[in-house]
């Protein structure tokens, strides 16, 4: 369970990540980049930022290249917008979340598709028996 110090610089670096990464990034590479989720370590040292994109044309690969080379910008900001002892290091992940997402509801309209077949076949199957058994 998280320590309310940690909730609070959890909330602090979301905000400022996440402004930062949208708004003062200059890599065309990195336009559309979206902080979705950012978790803290006990120590305060290490910080886990989770990104998503929307760019088809940039690989999840050269996103977390150029996230790591603004890595010291970003870090610098934070020492200035943030009171913080020290400033954590910041690791990040792609967050492959709504990816997904899109393939459980794929499956799921899947079997749905499915099992409405399988219940057409069932009713025809009961016509043709009540059919046949009328006719004896």
């Amino acid at each position: 369970m998280a320590t309310i110090r940690q909730q609070r610089v959890t909330g602090l670096l979301f905000e400022e990540l996440s402004i930062m990464v949208a708004n003062e990034l200059d890599d065309p590479k990195l336009g559309l980049i979206t902080v979705v989720g950012v978790q803290v370590s006990r120590d305060l040292r290490n910080v886990k930022v989770f990104v998503n994109h929307q760019q088809e044309e940039v690989s999840r690969q050269e996103v977390l290249k150029g996230l790591e080379r603004a890595t010291p910008y970003l870090r610098s900001q934070l020492a200035e917008r943030c009171s913080l002892r020290m400033v954590p290091e910041l690791l990040f992940y792609y967050d492959d979340t709504p990816e997904k997402a899109a393939r459980v509801d794929e499956l799921l309209r899947q079997i749905a598709g499915e099992r409405e077949q399988g219940s057409d076949q069932v009713s025809s199957d009961d016509k043709s028996t009540e059919t046949s058994d009328a006719s004896v």
